[in-house]
């Protein structure tokens, strides 16, 4: 093989990584503008709640329960939602993750500093 061919498949090989690495960067900052979506959504619903508490006591009326749960419904739907799009990022970006402290960690870390739990792929 002489050296031109070696450069030519180091050049194919640099720009198939670059490619990867490429799709990567869109489909996390795709995750990212999701998980901002649905934390907005979140905010909405809490505002929405807070109006209906607000409205109901000020009346001296009795807050009914199942009113306010569509509000935990919708509210704990997002965020599950949003905690499976972060791990999503996380398994993309092939960073370590604590499920117990909810931090992230390079990938030299095995148990996590601040639990002691171990650190196993995600």
């Amino acid at each position: 093989m002489n050296i031109i061919d070696k450069l030519s498949d180091a050049v194919s090989q640099s720009v198939e990584q670059l490619g990867k690495k490429s799709s990567e960067i869109i489909e996390v900052n795709k995750l990212n503008l999701n998980i901002s979506k649905r934390e907005r959504e979140i905010q909405g619903l809490y505002e929405e709640l807070g109006r209906h508490v607000y409205q109901h006591l000020r009346g001296e009326n009795y807050i009914n329960v199942q009113d306010l749960d569509k509000y935990f419904d919708q509210i704990n739907y997002l965020q599950n939602d949003i905690e499976t799009l972060r791990r999503l990022v996380i398994k993309i970006q092939r960073i370590k993750y604590c499920s117990k402290c909810k931090e992230e960690f390079d990938e030299e870390i095995v148990y996590c500093p601040l639990c002691g739990k171990y650190i196993r792929e995600q």
